[in-house]
């Protein structure tokens, strides 16, 4: 075997062991050498390196039998970190997430839907520069920084290939940041991350497919299948164009009864402002058509009922299709209304769904929340590292300063 052969081969055995520590840790050496077969001498040596590294760590002692008990093995989950944007009509967002999902430092900058590409580019090197120099984390730590956009992405191109969102960001790319900042930029539709974030760190075992369904100014969704490897094909849908009302609105994409077109957030309101507009001086919100309906308003709460219904109808059609099913709603209508909301999306679901299929399905309200697509870029940052050969190969990037790790903080040229 030549010289690439066998470097190849202790590629994948470097990946197996870090994907192992990841998804069982924490665990021994022997462990992990038992479980993948492989020599606990090229075990222990991979190990050193990484924990050399700063991705692995020791973190205590294993039961034992007799003799000395094992040391045990996980992710340093605190000691690295991902940058986390997302581009949306509301503006740039930026955070700085560790690998546990803590968010610690936020960023923003303004842009619209009418935003031309240039001035969206900007504005998310401009937030994440922020983050990246005004937290306390070492930048040799950042091991990538992940970008949810209202988009339909190619995550082959790594590009927003459409959006109904941004009129102008077709085609559209970050090389600009990954060449600012040193870091690999994996671009994804908003909803998919969210949908991962879930999956990583809301409910890792669960063994269903998990739909996401994103209920904001758009309504869209993505699919998880259990432990998918980071190059398995993903499923980010435009579920907010289910038709569930054939004699309903016309949506923005020119049909008639979309989902998206009923309870989009932009849809509930022009509802609500019609039929609750006179008690309020000023735009009525989510919040406002909420705090009504748990006063018992009744016209707030066939608000809320209506939107429920569709929701369960559409909601429904999925778990059909993928159950047994793990359905999360989340986006801003699901976390203004939380239980309002998802109660009477259950009632419609079990009502629409067929009798063995609902002991199967779960809807739940996403335990994340808003920092939901925060939390997803992180993961899909160390989605991507665990599983990227380029691990294995301890290149540097370009771009990074020449501080020490004792520098606590990035020094970003201008």
């Amino acid at each position: 075997m030549g010289v690439t052969g066998r470097n190849q081969i202790q590629d994948l055995e470097r990946i197996a062991i870090l994907e192992e520590i990841r998804s069982r840790g924490p665990v021994s050496r022997a462990h992990v050498a038992r479980t993948l077969r492989l020599r606990p001498s090229s075990v222990t040596e991979f190990v050193r390196e990484l924990i050399a590294e700063g991705i692995v760590q020791e973190v205590g002692q294993g039961g034992s039998n007799g003799g000395r008990p094992p040391v045990l093995l996980d992710i340093n989950r605190v000691g690295n970190y991902a940058a986390a944007v997302t581009i949306e009509p509301r503006g740039v967002r930026a955070a700085l997430v560790r690998w546990d999902g803590a968010i610690l430092c936020r960023s923003s900058r303004p842009v619209s839907a009418s935003s031309e590409p240039k001035a969206i580019r900007d504005a998310v090197l401009a937030a994440t520069e922020e983050v990246l120099t005004s937290c306390d984390a070492p930048f040799s730590r950042v091991r990538g920084i992940g970008v949810g956009i209202s988009a339909l992405v190619d995550p082959t191109a790594n590009e927003a290939v459409f959006s109904s969102t941004f009129s102008s960001a077709r085609n559209f790319r970050l090389d600009a940041v990954a060449e600012r900042f040193g870091r690999p930029v994996y671009m994804e539709d908003i909803a998919y991350l969210m949908a991962l974030g879930e999956r990583w760190f809301a409910y890792p075992s669960d063994k269903r497919p998990l739909v996401f369904l994103l209920i904001a100014s758009g309504t869209c969704g993505a699919v998880i299948e259990p432990w998918a490897p980071a190059n398995a094909p993903r499923f980010a849908a435009e579920f907010g164009h289910m038709v569930v009302d054939a004699n309903g609105p016309v949506c923005g994409c020119g049909k008639r009864g979309c989902l998206e077109a009923l309870v989009s957030e932009p849809a509930i309101l022009a509802t609500a402002g019609r039929l609750l507009g006179s008690q309020f001086d000023g735009p009525i919100s989510l919040a406002d058509i909420a705090a009504l309906a748990r006063a018992g308003n009744p016209m707030a709460l066939s608000i809320i009922a209506a939107a429920g219904e569709h929701i369960g109808m559409a909601t429904a059609n999925l778990a059909n299709i993928f159950a047994p099913a793990l359905i999360v709603l989340g986006g801003a209508v699901a976390d203004s209304w939380g239980n309002l909301l998802a109660s009477e999306v259950r009632a419609h679901v079990q009502e629409h769904l067929m009798d063995y299929l609902q002991p199967r399905v779960d809807v739940v309200l996403s335990r994340l929340g808003p920092d939901a697509p925060f939390v997803g870029s992180a993961a899909c940052v160390m989605q991507a590292f665990f599983a990227a050969p380029h691990l294995a190969l301890n290149q540097s990037c370009s771009a990074e300063p020449a501080a020490t790790e004792s520098d606590a903080r990035v020094a970003l040229a201008p």
